[in-house]
């Protein structure tokens, strides 16, 4: 059970990270995208 419990926990912390390191790429892409479109503006 030891076993399962932790594949189990490993593969659910794995998510959490891919889902994470999923959403900061997005947001730095947002912040890249607001800062070339002030620098448009100017």
């Amino acid at each position: 059970m030891l076993w399962a419990r932790f594949i189990i926990v490993g593969f659910f912390s794995l998510t959490a990270l891919s889902l994470i390191s999923y959403q900061s790429i997005e947001i730095f892409h947002a912040v890249i995208n607001f800062i070339q479109d002030k620098h448009q503006l100017k």
